[in-house]
């Protein structure tokens, strides 16, 4: 005889049966599941826990020595190449250790995975956009993967590339729906080690800082806003014998190693009572510092591919005409030209930095949209003595790099590194 369902119930509540005993048992279960991730079952054996697991170990691993080696060797001077060190290499570290954080499941619940997973392609998003300000223009001179310890030197299609490569483990953990529990405790504690690794970037950033304005030689113009530092061998920065100067200003980011014959050329421009002057604008803080006045700082909008970096310069740019009208007056091939030129801007000084003027020559003809290719049907290379005889030769550019005599400029200062011409 069987007893009816209610009555069952009734003797089994009395010998101590919960009937909601099983449910609680299984639910304890599923809130142990640390993690069952639906979108990768099983690689060659291998559950989705342990691949993504082993995935995070070995990224982890590798942006945290990337990013140590990358702050283990500081370069100073610049600035900006220094606080693009900083910024990018932390990002990498919290993204890095973030990872560790998976692999050794400090907290059983593959939700908090899934945040923390999260907060790594937040990062990386951060990280895509903060450098894409200071992309260069050479995508493959070297690998994606040397970038970073070249100043994080990116192109756009690298950029994409090692911002994609870093975040695989990331992304295939996120948009994994395994079960778990949040904890609010280990999401504390995680707040809690971010903020002292970025306090320790920060205390390292102030004890650069403070390097650097012990190097502090001399400050020029109002306000001392343009600052020359005199760099000690086995300082945090790049040293030579031969540029043992830093000239840079808070207004400007063109700073750039300066030799003592350049600072010499400063000092004289200091003294001369003159309108503006001509130089290309790489050496326009040079002519800042001497109290005078470029006739352009920046480069063009027309001519931004030929510059490397910060990009916060091209928030600055210079007319097209104008530089268009200064690319013109260095790379013709007439005095009377340059002369015209010269008389439009009201310049009356030429400032000629020696050691790469040549070189710059090719971009002053792309910005005053001359094409010496067209002109010479036989020269195909831009580095062929060829080119140099019957391109580069000719210009005014190279004519005053040479110190040459010419008749409507006469050369006022001259030494290894920079030459000065007067319009009579």
């Amino acid at each position: 005889m069987f007893l009816p369902l209610n009555v069952t119930e009734i003797i089994r509540k009395a010998m101590g049966w919960c009937p909601n005993a099983a449910s609680l048992n299984n639910n304890e279960e599923i809130d142990m599941v640390s993690y069952e991730g639906k979108l990768i079952d099983k690689i060659k054996g291998v559950g989705s826990r342990g691949f993504l697991s082993f995935l995070h170990l070995v990224f982890g691993a590798w942006l945290i020595i990337t990013a140590l080696r990358v702050l283990a060797k500081p370069m100073i001077f610049p600035w900006w190449f220094m606080e693009i060190n900083i910024i990018s290499s932390g990002i990498l570290l919290v993204i890095g250790v973030s990872s560790l954080m998976i692999f050794f499941n400090f907290v059983k619940s593959a939700n908090i995975h899934r945040i923390l997973a999260l907060v790594n392609i937040i990062l990386l998003i951060g990280f895509s956009l903060y450098l894409s300000q200071f992309l260069v223009s050479n995508e493959f001179t070297y690998s994606v993967f040397d970038k970073p310890y070249m100043g994080y030197s990116f192109g756009f299609v690298t950029l994409i590339l090692f911002t994609l490569i870093i975040g695989i483990p990331s992304i295939l953990t996120f948009f994994n729906k395994p079960t778990g529990e949040k904890k609010s405790g280990f999401l504390k504690a995680t707040s809690l080690i971010l903020m002292i690794m970025f306090a320790s970037l920060g205390a390292y950033y102030l004890y650069l800082d403070k390097q650097k304005d012990a190097m502090l030689a001399e400050d020029f113009g109002e306000n001392g806003i343009y600052k020359l530092y005199r760099i000690q061998a086995g300082s945090a920065s790049f040293y030579d014998d031969a540029h043992p100067y830093f000239l840079d200003s808070a207004g400007d980011t063109t700073g750039h190693h300066i030799s003592e014959d350049t600072y010499k050329a400063i000092q004289f421009l200091q003294n001369k009572e003159t309108g503006k002057v001509l130089a290309w604008w790489d050496y326009g803080l040079e002519i800042k510092a001497a109290g005078k006045e470029p006739v352009i700082s920046y480069a063009s909008e027309a001519i931004k591919a030929t510059i490397a970096r910060p990009s916060s310069l091209y928030d600055k740019f210079e007319q097209d005409k104008k530089v268009a009208d200064v690319s013109r007056f260095f790379a013709t091939d007439s005095e009377e030209v340059a002369k015209g030129i010269a008389g439009k801007y009201g310049a009356n000084l030429v400032y000629i930095s020696r050691q790469r003027m040549n070189e710059l020559i090719p971009i002053m003809m792309l910005g005053a949209n001359l094409n010496p290719d067209a002109q010479n049907q036989d020269i195909s290379n831009s580095n062929t003595p060829e080119y140099f005889e019957k391109v580069i030769k000719t210009t005014m550019g190279y004519k005053f790099n040479s110190g040459a005599e010419l008749n409507y400029f006469d050369k006022i200062f001259e030494n290894k590194d920079v030459i000065i011409y007067q319009l009579k």
